[in-house]
């Protein structure tokens, strides 16, 4: 499914965080090739070649195809111009990376490369555990029934396919903080949402077409705040999938906010594309 994939580092253990979940994410994958870029000042280009060297040798080790890209200049800048260069078909990186002045894929780059990249993101917090190796058997799925959170569908149905995974579709329906029952102070949504079941025969044909594809998969209602709900249960998965904006401002709750609050606190990585 991708045989092109970018993955930006700063010669930390940090930025190397992504390379775990994408050797899962490839596994049984024959002809995917990893593309490594380091951006660094031209006074640390030595020690910027080596900690490529060592990485290329980690990732064929795989085994799997590699090239290694040193650039100058800023980081986000450079992945975003390494997009139109090497046309990537997927972007692996690490929300975090070296701290102080010389970190690379600290937080902001990573917002930054996911409001402008139009390719398929893995995103990796580097402080959570490593995890197994071998393909990803349970993924995550949070769903609206829109269609932009079904354009991470078809996605999920190929990584699903190759691995063998289970899907749950996961809708949070979100309390209205403005409405309150009287005098109790309680806040409430509107009675059909109360039931469970109404707000799964939302994303029921989203179920259906998983399944229709020999997908493993199942369905889950909840309501309350989205992103805690999510990173909640992203405990007992091995990966989340979802669509994004890709930009913060007044939008809907999968949309660009609660998308890096996801990312920020989940503990799996997350496989993430923009919607348009």
């Amino acid at each position: 499914m991708f045989r092109r994939v970018l993955i930006p580092l700063d010669g930390s253990e940090l930025s190397e965080a992504a390379l775990v979940p994408l050797k899962r994410l490839l596994s049984g994958s024959e002809d995917a090739r990893a593309l490594l870029l380091h951006a660094a000042p031209s006074d640390s280009a030595d020690a910027a070649e080596d900690s490529l060297a060592r990485a290329a040798e980690r990732v064929r080790a795989w085994p799997l195809g590699c090239e290694v890209h040193l650039v100058e200049g800023d980081p986000a800048d450079a992945i975003l111009s390494a997009l139109e260069r090497l046309n990537p078909d997927l972007i692996a990186m690490a929300t975090h990376g070296r701290s102080g002045l010389q970190r690379l894929v600290r937080g902001s780059v990573a917002e930054r490369v996911l409001r402008h990249a139009t390719q398929p993101l893995l995103l990796v917090n580097p402080s959570a555990e490593a995890g197994p190796d071998g393909a990803f058997r349970r993924i995550l799925v949070p769903l609206d029934g829109s269609p932009l959170a079904d354009k991470i569908l078809p996605y999920v149905i190929a990584m699903a396919q190759a691995s063998g995974a289970e899907v749950t579709l996961i809708r949070v329906e979100p309390i209205d903080p403005y409405l309150n029952l009287p005098l109790s102070g309680v806040p409430f949504v509107q009675p059909t949402l109360w039931n469970p079941q109404a707000v799964r025969e939302t994303i029921q044909p989203q179920l259906d077409r998983l399944l229709a594809a020999g997908v493993e998969a199942k369905i889950e209602a909840v309501i309350g705040d989205a992103a805690q709900e999510i990173v909640q249960r992203a405990h007992e998965t091995d990966l989340v999938a979802l669509s994004s904006h890709g930009r913060s401002g007044p939008s809907r709750w999968w949309f660009g906010s609660t998308a890096e609050q996801i990312l920020r606190a989940v503990d799996r990585p997350v496989f993430l594309i923009r919607g348009h």
